[in-house]
């Protein structure tokens, strides 16, 4: 027994436990770590890493619905005549199609609709690849998910989150769009919650090389002057954390009636991507097809919210009005005075813009119990 005992192993220190479990997590700066697979492009420029989680806002009924589905026709049907008729610009990456050995297999998540309005984004998608509308594809799975009940240990919205990660240990796909998070947590403001989901869906999208594409609302407008943060502390807990934060607006032409809507890439962690306009139209009947449009006139162009010209908008109103000036006054007349910009989402998103790239930032003077906001001193033209 005594030369049994000898021959067992040392037993190690707390410290070489310790060095050991961190091994894992150093980073070699010998090593050439791999550039980002990009699941989609836009105009050549990529966008949703795979192993990422990306997020898509707006206020309720601005086409955040139409934007999925455009994104996933766009995965599933990359090369067709409709997608390049409908979507033009927008597609999935060649070389990440080849890197994965396989065309992208897609589980559409939906917590709010009623059944025929999902079904109709099912059908919607499926026109836009062409393929049959009523016959089921392996690479495209839906789960309907506005009823569930809660079980003995959980309740419906954490059932919810259950069901979903069952379905990606079945199905396996490569892109998962959830169609909204916020019924996937009883509070949406709970830290402890919020950040619990959110470090889960990192993880699990890290592990699995996927995209896992969230839908929330933006806060409501009444009394709140940063609108185009999402909703809650779970808004701001997926914010923080998002490869791409996309939002969509919607926007009505005063004289016509004509409705479009306008997708901005609010934050980015590569190149950020231009906006792109789309219309809904009725070409598969009653379902409504979005189809991004192009061409723009040179007064599109001057009265486009892109940085550039949110920059030259700030630069003449810092000659024309007086400063500083609370947010709603800024947006009233930088976007709505000289830019032409009526649209109040859309406001909100510029001004989000101007924040993200310092080109304005606040003042040391409050009114109404807010700071005001100006024009940084050394505004690039």
């Amino acid at each position: 027994m005594s030369e049994e005992l000898n021959n067992l192993p040392p037993i190690r220190s707390a410290a070489e436990i310790d060095a050991e479990e961190l091994e894992q997590y150093w980073l070699d700066p010998s090593k050439d770590y791999p550039e980002p697979h990009y699941m989609y492009e836009f105009n050549g420029v990529g966008f949703s890493p795979l192993g990422g989680i990306q997020a898509i806002s707006g206020q309720k009924k601005n086409g955040k619905t139409f934007v999925l589905a455009q994104l996933m026709a766009a995965a599933l049907g990359a090369g067709t005549e409709r997608v390049k008729k409908y979507l033009p610009g927008l597609t999935t990456r060649h070389d990440t199609i080849e890197w994965l050995g396989h065309e992208p297999r897609i589980l559409y998540c939906d917590t709010e609709m009623e059944q025929l309005n999902t079904a109709k984004v099912l059908r919607r998608v499926h026109w836009l690849c062409d393929w049959n509308m009523r016959v089921a594809d392996d690479r495209f799975n839906v789960l309907w998910l506005r009823e569930v009940p809660k079980s003995d240990t959980q309740t419906s919205n954490k059932e919810r989150w259950r069901l979903i990660k069952k379905a990606i240990e079945q199905k396996d796909p490569n892109l998962v769009f959830i169609d909204g998070l916020r019924d996937l947590v009883d509070d949406f403001n709970d830290n402890k919650e919020s950040s619990e989901i959110v470090g889960e869906m990192m993880s699990l999208a890290s592990q699995r090389g996927i995209c896992i594409w969230n839908v929330l609302h933006m806060n409501p407008r009444p009394g709140n002057d940063d609108e185009s943060k999402m909703r809650g502390h779970l808004g701001t807990e997926l914010g923080n954390k998002v490869s791409d934060t996309f939002a969509s607006f919607k926007r009505k032409d005063p004289k016509t009636g004509s409705v479009t809507f306008v997708v901005k890439q609010m934050d980015a962690r590569g190149k950020d991507i231009d906006d792109w306009t789309f219309e809904v139209v009725d070409d598969a009947g009653g379902l409504g097809i979005p189809k991004i449009i192009e061409g723009k006139t040179i007064e599109d162009e001057e009265r486009a919210d892109t940085p550039e010209n949110i920059l030259r908008w700030i630069n003449e109103a810092m000659v024309t009005f007086e400063w500083p000036m609370s947010r709603k006054q800024f947006k009233e007349k930088v976007f709505g005075d000289i830019g032409g910009q009526r649209n109040h989402g859309i406001q909100d998103a510029d001004l989000q813009i101007a924040f993200n790239l310092n080109w304005v930032e606040e003042s040391t003077i409050k009114k109404g119990g807010a700071y005001m906001i100006q024009p940084i001193q050394n505004l690039p033209f």
